[in-house]
């Protein structure tokens, strides 16, 4: 019987939440993305410290995130950038600690992911650096000594003393140096080593040093090795490095190879570089690489690539590409391409492509935006973009677009959109929020929305605002009639961390009938 009861209670929750799990899942996704995307940008800018920040956004909030794998990389690796800016030993050595953490976390925990090679690879380098300042309990990741790491692929001491030996020798004597480098790079078995012989290579000014890579990005038999070329031409961001660049996309039949030469060409930031965008975002034959061009010209955040991209737009025909495009615009910051996206969610005949428009306004966080979007709902007809926009409101921090939720949640005549905005009021962490929820509950006789605001509530229970939210559910249990509105406090109760709600649990099971 206990069973039947809890497999009854738990059928009553799925149904009552199930509805919007998907929504919030697809959300949070996009979310998701538009935290990774802007990281990525911030550590190609090499602004270590805002790319940390928004790392740390995803891996807190958004655990279930398919980019956790990656950010867990860019996370170490921009710790350990970081660290060379601060001038307080104490405090390099702590963030470079930090950096290895989430390397091990990578590797322990995704050994499936394509960024557990990069993450060893950058591990043995920051250790070797913390072994040199004297912290020796990190030579365990360089000699493969450590108990617990299984299959680690290591450099030997004297293999590593060699390279390092080389780019010293490099800065002294160039010519005797760069071909033991190049014969390293072209006979070594070992494709750690290889690698880091590629970066030596990459810090080199011999006239030879280009063309070398050309021919690793083209030829050699690793792969690794011939990403890390293409990613060390482009990082030269010359005019030299563009027709390299330009014949390795013109000639290689790898699609991934494409995708690197791409980024890379984006890093030039010539005119005759985006130019090779533009070609590539309009005329490709392969979409994943149309896709890959329309994200890079969105990240320089100029009027010409915003004009550009709003002339792809119009012209696009591919139904999945113009949504990326809709995406790639609200990166630009360009008021055209702004005006452009209101025109998108307010007017496109397709729906999608509206709902997509409508979340990316959403995360502009100004209040032009949050006043467009409180038109657009006003004059919106169709009832499931109507409810998009609720979340939209939700999102853009405005004060406004709170008050309109709270006038969804009081007065509309939907019951879909009122729920939907007592959702969204409680995931606003806020006073004001809290003080809504609590009204509306002693205001509305209506069991459906009060089930509705006690789950709003409970959410509550896991913010700022905690230990209100948890009086607040206890004051209405001891006061309400009904006994399944009762139940469901109970249950939300039971789900928090509250001690004030453990003793006021007690309290029900120890009353005497």
């Amino acid at each position: 019987m206990k069973n039947i009861k809890f497999i009854s209670l738990f059928l009553m929750v799925f149904l009552f939440i199930g509805g919007l799990s998907m929504a919030l899942m697809q959300e949070k996704n996009e979310e998701a993305r538009k935290k990774y995307d802007q990281a990525k940008k911030m550590i190609y800018d090499k602004e270590w410290k805002k790319a940390i920040e928004s790392l740390k956004y995803v891996m807190e909030h958004l655990e279930k995130s398919e980019f956790l794998d990656d950010s867990l990389y860019w996370m170490a690796y921009s710790l350990n950038k970081h660290s060379v800016s601060l001038e307080n030993l104490e405090n390099q050595l702590e963030t470079q600690k930090q950096a290895l953490e989430h390397l091990n976390q990578l590797i322990e925990g995704f050994s499936e992911s394509s960024w557990v090679d990069d993450a060893k690879l950058l591990r043995i380098e920051i250790a070797q650096g913390l072994v040199q300042k004297g912290l020796s309990a990190y030579r365990k990741y360089i000699n493969g000594s450590v108990e617990g790491v299984k299959n680690v692929t290591v450099i030997l001491p004297e293999q590593e003393l060699k390279l390092v030996a080389l780019d010293a020798l490099l800065n002294i004597e160039e010519e005797k140096a760069f071909p033991i480098l190049i014969k390293m790079i072209k006979e070594e078995q070992d494709p750690k080593l290889r690698e880091k012989a590629v970066f030596v290579l990459s810090q080199s000014d011999h006239p030879e040093a280009v063309p070398v890579m050309v021919e690793l990005a083209t030829k050699d038999k690793d792969e690794k090795v011939q990403e890390l070329a293409i990613f060390y031409i482009g990082e030269r961001g010359d005019e030299e490095a563009l027709e390299p660049l330009l014949h390795i996309y013109s000639t290689t039949a790898k699609p991934k190879i494409k995708e690197h030469v791409i980024f890379s060409i984006s890093q030039i930031g010539s005119k005759k570089a985006m130019d090779k965008l533009f070609e590539i975002a309009k005329n490709d034959q392969d979409k994943e690489k149309r896709k890959k061009a329309v994200f890079w010209i969105s990240q320089m955040e100029d009027e010409e690539s915003a004009d550009r991209l709003l002339k792809l737009y119009d012209s696009e025909k591919d139904q999945e590409l113009k949504e990326d495009m809709i995406f790639a615009l609200s990166q630009t910051g360009s008021k055209k391409a702004m005006d452009k996206l209101f025109e998108i969610a307010k007017n496109d005949q397709d729906k999608e492509k509206r709902k997509k428009a409508v979340f990316w306004i959403s995360q502009m966080e100004d209040e032009e935006s949050a006043d467009r979007l409180l038109k657009l709902y006003d004059s919106e007809k169709d009832q499931e973009l109507k409810e998009d926009m609720i979340f939209a409101l939700s999102q853009t921090g405005s004060k406004k677009a709170l008050d309109k939720l709270f006038e969804i949640a009081k007065n509309d005549k939907n019951k879909s959109a009122r729920d939907k905005a007592i959702f969204w009021i409680g995931q606003e962490d806020s006073e004001e929020s809290f003080n809504f929820l609590s009204e509306l509950y002693g205001k509305t006789e209506n069991i459906e929305i009060k089930k509705k605001i006690i789950f709003s509530l409970s959410q509550q229970m896991e913010g700022k605002l905690g230990p209100r939210a948890v009086r607040k559910l206890i004051a209405i249990a001891k006061t309400e009639k009904n006994f399944d509105l009762k139940k469901e406090i109970i249950f939300w109760l039971g789900q928090s961390k509250s001690e004030e709600a453990a003793k006021y649990l007690k309290q029900i099971i120890d009353k005497k009938q």
